[in-house]
C-alpha cells in the first residue's frame, strides 16, 4: 500500500496535466467524496461534551452537515420562525 504523501504526489502530477474542464470535474468529484465522508463521519452520535473537546477543525467538519440542514429548517418550517406559536407562558417571568 502506498503512503499518503506518495498518493498525493501522484494525484498532483496527474492534475497538472489536465485541461481546466477536467480539473472542474475532479473538483466536483472530490467535493462529493468529502461530503460523503463528512456525512458518514457525522452519523456517529457524539455528546456535546465530546464535540466540544474536539480540535476546532475536526469539530467544524463534524457539525458542518448540520448547519445547512438547520438553516434549511428555519427557511421552510414556519414553527421555527413564527413567534406567535409560542405560548405566553414561555415569556412570563417571575417579576410579572
Amino acid at each position: 500500500m502506498q503512503s499518503t504523501a506518495n498518493i498525493e504526489q501522484i494525484i498532483l502530477k496527474n492534475l497538472r496535466s489536465l485541461p481546466i474542464d477536467q480539473l472542474q470535474e475532479v473538483l466536483e468529484f472530490t467535493e462529493r467524496l468529502r461530503q460523503n465522508f463528512t456525512t458518514e463521519f457525522s452519523t456517529s452520535k457524539r455528546s456535546l461534551r465530546e464535540i466540544a473537546a474536539m480540535p476546532l477543525t475536526e469539530r467544524h467538519q463534524y457539525i458542518s452537515p448540520f448547519i445547512a440542514k438547520t438553516a434549511n429548517d428555519f427557511l421552510n418550517e414556519p414553527e421555527l420562525t413564527e413567534f406567535s406559536v409560542l405560548g405566553t407562558e414561555d415569556w412570563e417571568s417571575e417579576d410579572d
